[in-house]
């Protein structure tokens, strides 16, 4: 199903800030800066799911084969329990992203007080 939905989906032309690349640059910096970019795509992912979910459900609603609806419940299965899996690494990666702000900030205050 994510295969399908990413099939028309494109390159993620957001690049890099050039300070990504710089030499001075640490990884804590990067590592938030890979989260972000990780949270913007399981956000895009989740609304195009919900999008196909809602569909799924307007179908089921509008299909009088029992054959069809058998199907159609199976996909809002899959469906759903693909968003399930979204949500726990949305939040996995927040959790990531605040662990790594939270150490950035630490390392910081310690550079002041040196």
């Amino acid at each position: 199903m994510i295969k399908k939905l990413n099939k028309d989906r494109g390159e993620f032309k957001r690049k890099p800030w050039l300070y990504y690349f710089d030499k001075d640059t640490d990884d804590l910096s990067k590592i938030t800066y890979d989260a972000w970019q990780i949270r913007m795509t399981l956000s895009d992912l989740h609304e195009r799911l919900w999008l196909h979910s809602l569909r799924l459900r307007h179908a089921l609603t509008c299909t009088n084969s029992q054959q069809h609806k058998a199907e159609l419940k199976f996909q809002q299965r899959i469906v759903d329990e693909h968003l399930k899996q979204i949500k726990q690494l949305r939040k996995e990666n927040d959790e990531l992203w605040s662990r790594t702000v939270d150490k950035q900030i630490a390392q910081d205050d310690l550079k002041i007080v040196k």
